[in-house]
């Protein structure tokens, strides 16, 4: 959609301008020097596309881009979709969000991190040859991200990536010094926050969410027999002390290896809108979604609970039924600004609401959620104001069906 272009681009000009001129000038010499060096190797490019070689354009950046990119890519050639290639993926070690995750696509790409045959690659392939552009899975502008017709097309087969042995067993000494007996099962929890990503938190704030919100959640899941390992960066507030919690993303033993091996192994992720929840959901771990925004972002997976964050219009002074919003260009605005110019404050998800959704995510897991047609029909409903240009259009997750009890108002036709 041309406002998402807009606000883009107008962050980008702003960025821009803060550049020293010597390193603007830089990015213009490497840029023409690229354009000349694949020109030059057109006929090498050439030579290479025929036999099947593809560079594949994955974020490696962020941790969530570089889960669910890859694994929708491989699904889609496991489903026959896609014609089996020589998939190659650019990942410059100071440009990977993770490096113990880009170690589990090893065995499916050719991983070039050496930055001189990074830019020699990305030159041969900007004129259209040896190249597959993956945006289409999660990055598409203003239409639905292909992640959610291939998951749906998966169903509940097994995920692609299995926590290797040697992770298995690393991960057991891991969790018995985080304080974890053996044996005990445990749910990571994870709210974004203002300190992950402070370069585009300006673009990006309205998907953040306080860990307090979090806590009867947290106690559910304790008394449950559970043990709770809270995720995320260091910049994120400390977690009030509390039996059979760990704030993991405070403590000594935080590491690439161990995000991963955690988001694998738990038993579910109790998450919101923010990639490190992917990471558990290309391991096969079910995701309970909390605070989602846009209201046309649900979760990918078959076994994802979503409940989204509510939109409040200061003008009215009332929320707006999910039919309004889905009518209208809120339901797909990825910024912060597009809601603070539309008069909208986005409520975020009650403790209550959190608690009740890790209940249902528990009781789902452990087979105890009665099949009732309220539990279908009230999320069909919800999906079904979804159209094919909405980004979450063709998911097989489903949204909460407590949270939809307590808001069947907002699925009405205002």
């Amino acid at each position: 959609m041309k406002s998402f272009n807009r606000q883009q681009l107008t962050f980008e000009y702003s960025r821009l301008r803060q550049m020293p001129w010597i390193t603007l000038a830089r990015k213009a010499a490497a840029k023409l020097l690229g354009l000349g060096i694949g020109l030059m190797l057109l006929p090498s490019t050439a030579l290479l596309h025929l036999a099947g070689y593809r560079y594949v354009t994955v974020f490696t950046d962020r941790i969530g881009h570089l889960a669910l990119e890859p694994d929708c890519l491989l699904k889609m050639q496991a489903l026959g979709q896609l014609k089996k290639r020589k998939w190659i993926m650019l990942a410059p070690a100071k440009r990977v969000a993770n490096a113990h995750l880009l170690l589990y696509w090893q065995p499916f790409f050719y991983i070039v991190q050496n930055p001189t045959l990074v830019f020699l690659i990305r030159s041969m392939s900007q004129w259209g040859l040896m190249h597959y552009d993956l945006d289409h899975a999660i990055r598409a502008i203003g239409k639905a991200q292909s992640a959610y017709s291939t998951y749906a097309d998966w169903g509940m087969r097994a995920p692609l990536l299995k926590i290797s042995k040697e992770d298995q067993q690393w991960s057991r000494q891991q969790l018995a010094e985080l304080g974890l007996p053996e044996g005990a099962w445990f749910a990571c929890v994870h709210a974004r926050g203002p300190g992950f990503s402070p370069v585009d938190e300006s673009l990006h704030g309205h998907r953040n969410s306080l860990i307090e919100n979090f806590t009867p959640a947290i106690q559910e899941i304790v008394n449950r027999g559970g043990w709770v390992i809270r995720i995320g960066d260091t910049s994120m507030n400390r977690l009030a002390p509390m039996p059979q919690v760990v704030d993991y993303a405070h403590h000594r033993l935080k590491s690439a290896r161990l995000d991963i091996v955690l988001c694998a192994e738990a038993r579910f992720i109790l998450g919101n809108t923010s990639g490190i929840a992917l990471v558990g959901t290309v391991f096969g771990t079910p995701c309970a979604l909390t605070n989602m925004v846009p209201l046309a972002a649900v979760g990918v997976s078959p076994m994802d609970i979503s409940i989204p964050k509510l939109y409040w219009s200061l003008a009215e002074q009332r929320y707006l039924t999910f039919s309004e919003i889905f009518s209208s260009k809120l339901s797909q605005s990825q910024y912060s600004s597009e809601f603070t110019q539309s008069g909208i404050r986005l409520e975020e998800n009650s403790p209550e609401e959190i608690r009740e959704l890790a209940i249902e995510m528990m009781a789902d897991i452990d087979k105890t959620q009665p099949d009732s047609d309220s539990v279908a029909g009230l999320s069909a409903v919800f999906l079904s104001m979804l159209g094919s240009h909405h980004y979450s259009f063709g998911t097989s997750s489903r949204l909460s069906q407590t949270f939809l009890e307590r808001h069947q108002m907002l699925l009405k036709k205002h």
